[in-house]
């Protein structure tokens, strides 16, 4: 798997002038079992995604890492994305006999497309920018190497803030999965910030290949 060159992505996106950013990358994780994680003020582990159990697991996707992530050791949904998670997922899944299943959670693009600003500033740009310069395949091939046949995807990656003008984020990102992992069964949520909001929580964004111009 080709990594992606976020540097440089970056550099011909936007000019910032010399000022520093985050140029990590937010590694894809096992967070425990969903008995374990629903209700807890922590995740309970945080493990690499090749040591998730062989049994079935809910495969949350994300857009990208914003700035909680960063946070010491990288890891996704480290702050307010997490206690939404935490306290929420039942009620946005509608399936409440899931909570044996383990919870992984991949970031679409593993780097911080906001880069430490308001998601309003750069994050679109950066993340249509990393996407089409091998961001899309970086992405498949992650997921292809986690997925199992039993698993369920939940892509809860944003729609950007440019959707009225581009194709949303969430679309580009589900287009690739049933394009190239067809068999798999994909729920379509909300990103969990959004979830503080009760009617937002079970609620299932709308989707058409129509978008993708």
């Amino acid at each position: 798997m080709e990594e992606l060159n976020f540097e440089q992505i970056v550099s011909g996106a936007v000019a910032l002038q010399g000022r520093p950013f985050e140029m990590r990358a937010c590694p894809d994780q096992y967070l425990g079992t969903l008995m374990e994680i629903i209700g807890n003020t922590q995740f309970p582990m945080r493990e690499s995604v090749i040591k998730r159990p062989n049994s079935p697991c809910l495969i949350m996707v994300l857009e990208s890492p914003h700035v909680d992530e960063f946070k010491d050791e990288p890891g996704p949904a480290k702050g307010f994305t997490g206690e939404m998670i935490r306290k929420y997922l039942p009620a946005a899944l509608g399936r409440p006999t899931m909570k044996g299943m383990g919870l992984v959670l991949l970031n679409a693009v593993q780097y911080q497309c906001s880069l430490g600003s308001n998601t309003v500033v750069y994050r679109d740009r950066i993340f249509r920018a990393a996407w089409s310069q091998g961001g899309r395949e970086n992405f498949l091939a992650r997921f292809q190497s986690v997925v199992m046949p039993e698993d369920l995807v939940m892509n809860c990656c944003t729609k950007g803030n440019d959707f009225e003008i581009n194709t949303p984020l969430r679309s580009l990102v589900e287009f690739a999965v049933r394009q190239t992992v067809p068999q798999v069964q994909t729920i379509r949520r909300m990103h969990p910030a959004a979830w503080r909001d009760q009617a937002w929580r079970g609620k299932e964004w709308r989707y058409h290949e129509t978008e993708l111009v």
